[in-house]
């Protein structure tokens, strides 16, 4: 029984991995178009604003369903910290399409890539408990954020 147990916390962790490579992606790709958006189409402000409404519209539709009922089991303090979460993935999204607005995107895209060193920073203040950030998690993703920002920069 112990293999069976191991091979789904497995799948599971390779689904997690998987995951992360589409955020990745999603997120390049929104960078690129943002660029674009506010080099040739709107404000920085209305442009975060129209992206935003597209996505709340897009989760909507794609988990209206379970969305409802998940809802009716958060209780309290979750709430604020739920809300937190969209207070600032809301300021991430317009810093990043005001930077993109004032700076090029070769420069602005690894200086908004690196936050990984924000959450792990974070992670280790705040959930000493219940994840434990090793000085290799550190190094590794000051390689991986010194990695992007030296290709992106050194292709200018």
């Amino acid at each position: 029984m112990i293999p069976r147990i191991e091979a789904v916390a497995d799948r599971q962790t390779i689904l997690g991995y998987l995951a992360a490579l589409a955020s990745a992606a999603g997120y390049g790709a929104g960078t690129f178009l943002a660029m674009l958006v506010v080099r040739d189409h709107a404000p920085a402000m209305t442009a975060t604003f129209l992206s935003l409404v597209v996505g709340l519209l897009v989760m909507s539709a794609l988990s209206w369903r379970t969305a409802l009922t998940d809802m009716r089991l958060v209780r309290g303090r979750a709430w604020v910290v739920i809300s937190l979460s969209g207070l600032s993935s809301a300021i991430g999204v317009a810093s990043l399409y005001l930077a993109l607005e004032r700076a090029p995107v070769v420069v602005v895209s690894p200086i908004s890539g690196a936050n990984p060193l924000a959450a792990i920073l974070m992670t280790h203040i705040f959930l000493k408990r219940l994840e434990r950030v090793s000085l290799r998690t550190v190094a590794g993703a000051i390689l991986v954020v010194s990695g992007v920002a030296l290709v992106t920069i050194g292709s200018v």
